[in-house]
């Protein structure tokens, strides 16, 4: 028997759980996972259902998929979903959550896995699992013209964000010196230029800092596994997240990265019904970005020194948020 937590709209438990299989109440969601993994060659593993599955029976589908279970993250769900169908143990530390779908019923979390896996060393469950074998993109793609492979209509999404190499990768407690200075460096050109003392991200304790890591989501934003940049955001109010900061060092600027993540930013919290940000006003580069992101400049401003002033922005529409598959 599998039993789920309860969620709202916004992605928060409502403390109710629920039985797979029975009705569930309108306004209730559950999370789900699916889960990518790819190795080293660019080819992905996938896996063919069993006939007798209720739902795309005998057709082939991603590495491993499944419901997140009572008390589970999604993180957790993922670990033991791959276990439990292909006999493997998932290497979380080189995954990158890809996007979220909120589809009627719950939210999809899509996890990418960059790992080498022995066909021979896997153990498929039998009540799930016909069969497994490595694919390229292009052979997925033929897989889904001839009607062998769910055709997930994010597929072409998924692989121009693979192919892209910009990756997200959530980041840990060990990452706190690293990140620390790479944002130190970043902000260092703009606290010469304005001589902001009092909301420099340059004057900031690296004790503060571990604290700030701790709130929301903060991502390490790697482009083919070089650190480039990092980027932080959190909810401040149920439907509504904001963008903190996004660091992008100054040799990978004009990229297109920055424009990149804020798309995957949006993408992962399809919950959220409005983004905020500040930003210097003086930096109409910046500004321009986010207004072309469709963000709009608010009244909210507030003088810095004689040199500087933050403005508010704010998104409430045309949000990338991929629609329920």
């Amino acid at each position: 028997m599998e039993v789920w937590d309860i969620y709202n709209e916004n992605r928060e438990k409502t403390g109710k759980t629920h039985i797979r299989g029975e009705e569930m109440e309108e306004g209730d969601f559950h999370q789900v996972v699916h889960v990518w993994i790819m190795n080293k060659e660019g080819h992905f593993l996938i896996q063919r259902r069993q006939p007798w599955k209720i739902g795309w029976s005998n057709m082939w589908d991603c590495a491993a998929a499944g419901s997140v279970l009572t008390g589970e993250t999604s993180e957790m769900a993922a670990i033991r979903e791959v276990k439990e169908e292909l006999g493997i143990d998932l290497q979380m530390s080189n995954s990158e959550s890809l996007f979220t779908i909120k589809f009627p019923r719950g939210f999809d979390d899509h996890f990418l896995v960059v790992q080498n896996v022995n066909i021979g060393d896997l153990s498929l469950q039998y009540e799930e699992v016909g069969d497994a074998k490595w694919a390229s993109i292009g052979e997925i793609l033929e897989l889904v013209q001839l009607g062998e492979f769910i055709p997930y209509h994010i597929l072409e999404t998924l692989f121009l964000m693979i192919q892209s190499k910009v990756s997200l990768r959530k980041a840990v407690a060990k990452d706190a010196e690293e990140l620390f200075e790479l944002q130190r460096k970043i902000f260092a050109p703009l606290y010469e230029k304005y001589e902001d003392h009092e909301t420099t991200p340059v004057k900031q304790t690296f004790e503060r800092f571990k604290e700030r890591l701790k709130t929301g989501d903060f991502f390490k934003i790697t482009m083919e596994n070089s650190l480039v940049g990092s980027v932080h955001v959190y909810s401040i109010s149920p439907g509504v997240m904001r963008l903190h900061m996004i660091n992008i060092l100054d040799e990978f600027q004009g990229r297109g990265i920055a424009q990149q993540v804020m798309m995957r930013m949006e993408s992962l919290y399809p919950e959220a019904k409005s983004w905020e940000l500040d930003t210097i006003l003086e930096e109409k580069r910046n500004c321009y970005l986010y207004e072309k992101m469709g963000y709009v400049q608010m009244d909210k401003k507030w003088k810095v020194n004689d040199k500087m002033t933050l403005v508010h922005y704010m998104k409430t529409s045309c949000f990338n948020h991929l629609p329920c598959i």
